[in-house]
């Protein structure tokens, strides 16, 4: 198909579908140390360096991080992915190590200091240094962007079904549609290296001469002689596939390259591991490869960036241009023009750019978009218009002296992984998702497991370590655990039944299956120690506990309270002791937490509104669970506990004086979590395991009362209260005191039984 604007104006139902593309992106960088010089230790000990790991690798040198986010179909998306991905590989760093945010590298050491990438595959590593001997190390220290781009496969489907030229098969035809449009792109990249050049200079340290320093700060470096470029005998075309391979393999058969990655053409044809693949697969998607790291954003590349890059390519496509290798081969002669011309002057194709970004006005306002896109393709005319609002211009504005933009890299890098740490509870990009999975998907990040989001706002992932596949929904639900473990464990009755008759020591209850004969029956637990709950509640939610004895009117609240969550409630007698929730992972206790119930300290000033107010704004502190601790609510479970202390919410407490608001500990109620996992009788961690085997789980939290976690467990010393699914992970992770125990990274140690680990 020659004319696809006309064809889409004549369709423009398809216009959505024209828009609809996968992004991908890979960002490279250099990890520093916090004075600026180049790490020079291995890849980070927490993650898994191997080439199973395809979010977080390392490209030519053991400093030098690729972050790789999966195929996207929206800018957000890909850009959330992004965030993510690069604030668990600055997490992952040593405490004293940065990623440097520039495409050009900080100052280099000596060549001996500098260290190619300790990779697991040797024929990687000989690469590698290989490229040493043919193109020295410094060259290969520069960074960039690669993004990857792939039309939607149905709408290729429908272009090739409406084409008039007379292609055999869909794949024929999908792959003559991504040659022309990468010759397309060849011509014109040109303008992507003026709009978004970043590498005006370099330290002297980059240089092996001293002839080789440009006279003047250029617009990009990385796209001019002297970076990422062949040999002037490699040949090559993109005319049609089967030259295409058989060009890169004579260059390979000759010697003038030793691997076809070698090639280094601004578009690479993706659909297959070697050139010669591409002609059973056809071309799946083209990676664009010269987009300088934009040092002012915080993952090198801003969502405008990405907004822009996408029509820009589109464009090349709905301009119904056909550029044939002669334009290829002029465009890169403009290319290494436009890269190399002073960067505060007007670029020579400033009229051929000033007609290409009125192209994109034109489409944005055909395709609909016009709102979101016009004000951004007026940014980039501004660019073209005045040089000094390029990347470079403002670089070289703001740094009169390479010293001065070292020194506002390594800010920029400190304020970076500054940000990365602020919430390390949080994963950028899904903090829409709940917080346990949230960590897990950080963990999954970290360790290398490839993972697809099924149902975002269920909760749903799988993930997936070479051929192996694991669903996991809300974290912890897995399909270890049988679905009747589920509502065991959820039906509070059945689950002491069970417990009781395999020898356990649970509270006696009983049960009342409507709100008027529990209010009838209320008169037997008067003065009595007892809790109210409901049967089949997590987390806490509708429990009313009567520690120094219930009254009628307490209870009469506390049932209206459970009703209103279940259908049945149970009384049972209040355990002596002390609270501890037990997270147990087959058969084995990983965490004791004691909780704290909610509660407030008094100031002989503020009420107890106040005071709540004040607790509240603790940043740890959070809704819906997405934050490690949840903020307390005056609801009236709350006043209910303060009216048995003689209190209310105005109430001025003394100083120094401890109100509680809660009965319960749960920390979803807004109590506080203690780890003493390592303080607590070794008994007492068997007991849960064997509680856990007893129902037949393999994930569960269970809360016990223990009167001294000091003494070995007996009968009459402890009871299990609850056993819960789905049991949360955060607050082990993230206690309010102790030490946080990485649980989530043990389930998917116990997921992938197979699979290394990396503490």
């Amino acid at each position: 198909m020659r004319h696809f604007q006309a064809f889409l104006n004549a369709h423009p139902e398809l216009k959505t579908a024209f828009q609809h593309v996968s992004l991908g992106i890979e960002r490279e960088g250099h990890r520093i140390k916090t004075n600026g010089d180049l790490a020079r230790s291995p890849h980070p000990s927490a993650v898994d360096g191997s080439s199973d790991n395809k979010y977080i690798q390392r490209d030519f040198a053991e400093s030098q991080l690729e972050l790789v986010t999966p195929p996207v179909y929206s800018e957000e998306g890909v850009y959330h992915w992004l965030e993510a991905i690069h604030q668990v590989a600055l997490r992952s760093l040593a405490e004293d190590e940065l990623l440097w945010p520039s495409s050009m590298p900080p100052v280099l050491p000596e060549d001996d200091a500098i260290h190619v990438a300790d990779l697991d595959k040797v024929e990687d590593v000989a690469y590698r240094e290989y490229l040493v001997k043919a193109y020295g190390k410094k060259v290969q220290m520069i960074s960039g962007i690669h993004f990857n781009f792939g039309f939607d496969q149905d709408l290729l489907e429908i272009f090739y079904q409406a084409d008039d030229q007379g292609y055999a098969s869909i794949k024929e035809f999908t792959t003559a549609f991504y040659l022309r449009l990468a010759r397309n792109f060849l011509r014109y990249e040109w303008l992507i290296v003026y709009l978004f050049g970043a590498t005006p200079s370099a330290h002297d340290s980059f240089y092996n001469r001293a002839e080789d320093i440009f006279p003047h700060p250029i617009r990009s470096i990385r796209n001019s002689h002297l970076g990422y470029v062949n040999k002037k005998d490699v040949t090559y075309t993109y005319d049609n596939l089967p030259d295409y391979v058989e060009e890169l393999e004579a260059n390979v058969k000759d010697g003038r390259l030793i691997a076809e990655k070698e090639f280094y053409s601004n578009v690479r044809l993706r659909g297959a591991k070697q050139a010669r693949g591409l002609l059973e697969t056809g071309i799946k998607y083209l990676e664009f490869r010269l987009f300088d790291i934009q040092a002012e954003e915080a993952y090198g590349i801003g969502l405008d960036d990405i907004r822009f890059m996408k029509y820009f390519i589109l464009y090349l496509v709905w301009a119904d241009m056909d550029c044939q290798m002669p334009d290829v081969y002029q465009g890169y002669e403009m290319k290494l023009e436009v890269a190399e011309e002073e960067t505060l002057q007007p670029t020579a194709y400033q009229e051929e750019g000033l007609n290409l970004l009125e192209g994109m006005t034109e489409m944005v306002e055909s395709l609909g978009v016009s709102d979101t896109l016009n004000p951004l393709i007026d940014s980039m005319r501004q660019r073209l218009l005045d040089p000094s609002l390029t990347p470079s211009g403002r670089l070289v504005t703001n740094n009169p002296t390479v010293d001065t933009w070292l020194a506002n890299n390594l800010d920029h890098a400190k304020a970076n992984k500054e940000a990365a740490l602020a919430h390390p509870y949080l994963l950028g990009g899904f903090e829409d998702m709940e917080l346990s999975t949230q960590i897990l998907l950080a963990d999954a990040i970290q360790q290398g497991l490839w993972i697809d989001i099924l149902d975002r706002q269920d909760q749903l992932i799988a993930l997936t370590y070479r051929d192996h596949t694991e669903y996991v929904k809300n974290a912890n639900i897995t399909g270890k655990d049988s679905l009747i473990s589920y509502y065991l464990m959820g039906n509070k009755v059945v689950t002491k039944d069970l417990l009781q008759a395999a020898g356990f020591t649970v509270p006696k209850s009983q049960t009342f299956n409507s709100l008027d004969a529990a209010q009838a029956a209320a008169g037997l637990f008067v003065d009595k120690k007892v809790v109210v709950k409901p049967k089949s509640t997590n987390m806490g939610v509708g429990i009313s506990i009567f520690k120094e004895g219930a009254s009628q009117e307490g209870l009469r609240e506390a049932f209206d309270i459970a009703f209103g969550y279940d259908d049945t409630v149970l009384v049972e007698e209040f355990a002596e002791g002390t609270e501890y929730r037990f997270f147990v992972l087959d058969s084995k206790c990983l965490a004791v937490l004691l909780r704290v119930p909610a509660f407030v300290k008094g100031d002989g000033q503020h009420s107890i509104r106040e005071l709540v107010d004040l607790k509240n704004q603790d940043p740890k502190r959070g809704e819906n669970h997405r934050t490690p601790l949840e903020k307390i609510s005056l609801d009236r479970s709350a006043a209910l506990v303060l009216e048995a202390y003689g209190y209310d919410f105005d109430s001025v407490p003394e100083a120094d004086e401890i109100v509680p608001l809660r009965e319960n500990s749960n920390i979803s109620t807004g109590g506080d979590s203690i780890d003493v996992t390592d303080d607590m009788d070794p008994s007492y961690l068997e007991l849960a395991s064997q509680m856990a085997q007893a129902l037949d789980v393999k994930v569960t939290g269970l809360d016990l009362m223990i009167r001294d976690r000091h003494q070995a467990a007996q009968a009459d010393n402890y009871a299990l209260i609850e056993a819960n699914y789905n049991p949360m992970m955060m607050m082990h992770i993230y206690p309010a005191q102790g030490k946080g125990r990485r649980i989530s990274k043990d389930l998917l140690a116990y997921l992938f039984p197979e699979k290394i680990f990396k503490d």
